[in-house]
Order: structure tokens, then sequence, then C-alpha cells
């Protein structure tokens, strides 16, 4: 991949997604789209990247984004912000509690939000839960994860809240905590007012990913989906380097609305 290329290619996705890809990221940029240049029929990036460039609303464009998208995530993750949740927040939203998980990646957050629910009986709980990679919310909506990261639950909770699958040594989350959870697709880059006001958000491990003014406008927004006392969880290695207006510090990577 040329050097103007790669910059065609940066500047495609932080104008779509907001995501910042520096220079140490070329070799893993090109191995990537490799593959989609030779199954569209592309002799080269350039050729790739200028038919991308008129269809930024189309299937290729999602699959572009998706491919270059990573979606680490994991089940209980962070547990600090899991034990402030069941041990605060759901003793203090006992009729309701409305929870966003923004950038849900491949869905472990948000069900490990329901477990939670589950595990101290906050039943009126609902959790909306979104990524702009359709790839992820694709497993996600699935629920089927190998065995081998569930094993960082809470002992007791592999029994409880998963299916094992023999065939295919997979666990699958129960009804019980898929019901609890909407996905649906969402580019934080774009209004998100229809959201409308949730109790907590869980926006985490993505914001890594912008540049300083990206993030603190992405943060104001989010702010103002938040109810006066809801909580705000970013990524531990996404401390805010000023708390915004509207916040107060709880604890580290944990916000609560004014």
């Amino acid at each position: 991949m040329s050097a103007p290329d790669f910059e065609a290619v940066r500047d495609l996705v932080k104008s779509a997604s907001g995501i910042h890809l520096h220079q140490g990221k070329v070799a893993l940029v090109s191995s990537r789209l490799e593959r989609l240049v030779r199954a569209h029929g592309f002799h080269s990036f350039t050729d790739y990247v200028r038919f991308l460039s008129g269809r930024q609303h189309g299937p290729e464009f999602t699959e572009f984004i998706d491919t270059l998208t990573t979606n680490h995530s994991g089940f209980w993750r962070e547990p600090e912000h899991f034990i402030l949740l069941s041990n605060t927040v759901f003793r203090e939203h006992r009729s309701r509690t409305r929870i966003w998980s923004a950038a849900c990646a491949t869905g472990e957050e948000p069900y490990t939000i329901a477990m939670c629910a589950l595990a101290v009986g906050a039943c009126n709980c609902t959790i909306t839960a979104t990524d702009i990679s359709t790839a992820a919310l694709q497993t996600a909506r699935e629920g089927s994860y190998e065995s081998s990261r569930l094993t960082s639950l809470p002992a007791g909770w592999r029994d409880r809240f998963f299916a094992q699958n023999s065939a295919s040594a997979k666990g699958c989350v129960s009804s019980q905590v898929r019901n609890m959870v909407n996905f649906r697709p969402l580019n934080l880059l774009q209004p998100f007012q229809q959201m409308g006001q949730f109790d907590v958000i869980f926006c985490r491990n993505v914001m890594i990913y912008f540049e300083q003014p990206t993030r603190e406008a992405l943060v104001s927004r989010l702010v103002s989906q938040l109810i006066p006392g809801g909580f705000l969880f970013t990524g531990h290695s996404e401390t805010l380097l000023q708390i915004p207006p509207g916040l107060t510090y709880v604890q580290p990577a944990t916000y609560r609305k004014l």
C-alpha cells in the first residue's frame, strides 16, 4: 500500500467513523484490505479506494468499515464497573433502569450487564446495545461464544446464564439474558438524540481510537443523553483529561451527571 493510498483510506475511515489510523497501522490496514481488493476484482488499492469514495452509503463501504474496525471485547471486562452497577446503580433504580452499551462490539458487554441485573433481581432493566460494525452485531445477536471466553465470568454464572453446545464446544447465551438486550447499528459520529435518556451509558474502549477533539465532542453528546444522577463508564485507558461540565468523578473511568 502506497503512502497516498494509506492517506486516502485514513481520510475515509476518519470521516465515516472518527477512527484515527496512525502511520504505524499501514501494514495492518494493507493486510486487512488486500482480501477486499481481490474480492472486488481490483488490481490496486488506488482503484479500490476510488471505488469506495463514491459508495459511502453502500454495502461495500459497510464491509470496508467492518474490516478495519477492531471489535475486541470480553465478558466481565473491567469488573469494577459491573460491581458498582450491581451494588449501587440497580439498588437506586428499583423501578426501572435504562442502560446503553455504546460500541458494544460482539456483545459481551451488554450481556454481562444483563447477567448483573438478573443476578441482583433487577428485572426491569432494559439494555440498548449499538455498534458501527454490522458483522460484530451479527455475532452479538447470535450470542454464541467459545467456551474459553467464558472463563472470566463470576462463579456459577456460566451454568446459570449459558447453555452448552456440545457439538461446537460453545456456550450460548440463555434466552432470559438475550431478551434483555436490543441490538441496533449506530455510528457514534452521527446524531443520536433519538436514543432517548438513559440511567447508565457504557462507552468503553472505543474513544482510544479517536483524536482528542472527537473524543471531547462525543463525551459531551453522551452526557446529554444521561438523566441527572446517571452514570457514564469509559474504558480505563480513556480516563478523561478534563472532566466536562455536568459530570463529577466517581472512581477510575466512572463519572456521574450532576
